[in-house]
């Protein structure tokens, strides 16, 4: 399954680095990189990976030794991702209060690691078996989201049997413990339910039985132990959200409101399962960003069909230096991206309307790849586009806006104030209203 190294380092080591217990509601996350290979990436970022927009993510600056040590925000068990130098996912598996140790062999191909800590087999087993398991998602095969549903639930109901099959077989081959097993079959089925968040068969009715249908057993907590359930939630509030109105209280309806669109009524704290959840995601947000802390780094910029490169700069500061006294609405992208590229395209009547006006929309791509960045963007019209070609940099921005998923929109004002305090999509009717009032 995978071969083991740094077994004795990381067990001596979890033990001085995590010695002081993380928070409640929160989880500590130390570790090692060795082997990094000159000019080899020093950063390390911890995913929260929850569904609400203040979900965190934490960059880790790797120290001259290779170690780092962050806390994380965590309000409840759950799957979360550590990503080094783009690849390397590793998914675990925490509780609040949870310390989880990470020991990374960079020098290796592929790149190596080791889990310890708290729930150190279930994450050893869990994490491997992730990144074994990963490439059979790849080969899933699924009916247009236009089909009736009586055609298309048959279809889907196949693959994941079939993919079942896969993960069973494994688990048998590698004796995994139960505990891992029940992560890798909830996996199984909301990785592939992940590639039918777009259905809509012939009409809502067909749509809410889709996202409801028993094979999801949706109002089942164990479901919310994989960070991947919360996506099937928050494709069901997209096209159902009057299906809450029918849900009782519990974690999987607070859940629900966090994945909701903004319209939809919130209720009272005391109406929340989890009151400590909705103080993290409806307590009142910083009025602004404070950008001066990004350490500058090179981009590549798209302006008026012309292509350049700039050195050392901030790319919020340089959005505020070249277009003083002007409102920037800021997407941040990535070319992989499909609600990105769905968005952007979405919002060319927006751009159009503010062309030879004051607001300027400008797109930051983050995590992506040049070549295909070429590609893209002579086709998205009325838009700046900065590319980011280092992944250090990339992080650094990522963890400066606490960005929770790609695309994410802020608003920088006349004043050079940022904030992503419920700034609209593109795709979001309220845009040019809200564009307007700046």
């Amino acid at each position: 399954m995978y071969k083991g190294f740094f077994t004795a380092l990381a067990t001596a080591v979890v033990f001085t680095l995590s010695a002081i217990a993380s928070p409640v509601n929160s989880i500590k996350v130390s570790g090692v990189v060795r082997g990094i290979p000159e000019g080899g990436s020093r950063t390390l970022v911890v995913n929260e990976c929850d569904i609400y927009e203040k979900s965190s993510r934490c960059i880790a600056e790797l120290d001259s030794s290779g170690c780092f040590d962050v806390v994380v925000p965590f309000y409840r068990g759950h799957t979360f991702t550590i990503n080094y130098n783009r690849k390397l996912f590793i998914n675990a598996y925490a509780e609040p209060g949870d310390s989880v140790f990470v020991s990374i062999d960079a020098s290796r191909t592929p790149i190596e690691f080791h889990l310890s800590g708290d729930h150190s087999q279930l994450n050893e087993e869990y994490s491997h078996a992730f990144c074994d398991l990963a490439g059979i998602y790849y080969d899933v095969t699924l009916l247009p989201d236009t089909v009736a549903l009586s055609e298309y639930m048959p279809t889907f109901k196949s693959e994941v049997d079939r993919t079942k099959k896969v993960v069973e077989k494994y688990i048998s081959d590698n004796s995994l413990s139960p505990e891992t097993a029940e992560l890798l079959y909830l996996d199984n089925i909301f990785c592939i339910a992940n590639q039918a968040i777009g259905f809509r068969g012939n009409g809502p009715d067909e749509t809410l039985a889709f996202f409801t249908d028993p094979i999801f057993d949706i109002m089942n907590e164990k479901n919310v132990k994989v960070m991947i359930f919360p996506y099937h939630l928050s494709a069901l509030m997209f096209s159902c959200p009057d299906y809450l109105k029918s849900v009782p209280k519990s974690v999987i309806r607070d859940m629900m409101y966090a994945a909701a669109h903004d319209d939809v009524e919130v209720p009272a704290r005391s109406e929340f399962a989890d009151t400590a959840y909705y103080d993290r995601v409806y307590a009142d947000n910083v009025a602004s960003i404070d950008y001066s802390v990004l350490k500058p780094g090179a981009m590549v910029v798209m302006e008026n069909d012309t292509v350049f490169e700039v050195d050392n700069v901030n790319p919020v500061e340089w959005l505020k230096s070249r277009y003083p006294s002007r409102p920037v609405y800021l997407d941040v992208s990535a070319t992989w991206c499909g609600p990105c590229r769905a968005g952007l395209a979405a919002g060319e009547d927006a751009r159009q309307f503010f062309k030879d006006k004051d607001v300027v929309f400008a797109v930051l791509w983050l995590k992506s790849d040049m070549k295909t960045w070429s590609k893209l963007v002579p086709d998205i019209h009325n838009a700046v586009h900065i590319f980011i070609p280092d992944d250090d940099t990339s992080n650094r921005i990522m963890t400066m806006l606490n960005l929770a998923g790609f695309p994410s929109y802020y608003i920088i004002d006349r004043q050079g104030k940022m904030s992503g305090n419920d700034v609209p999509h593109f795709n979001d009717s309220s845009l040019i209203d809200f564009l307007r009032s700046y």
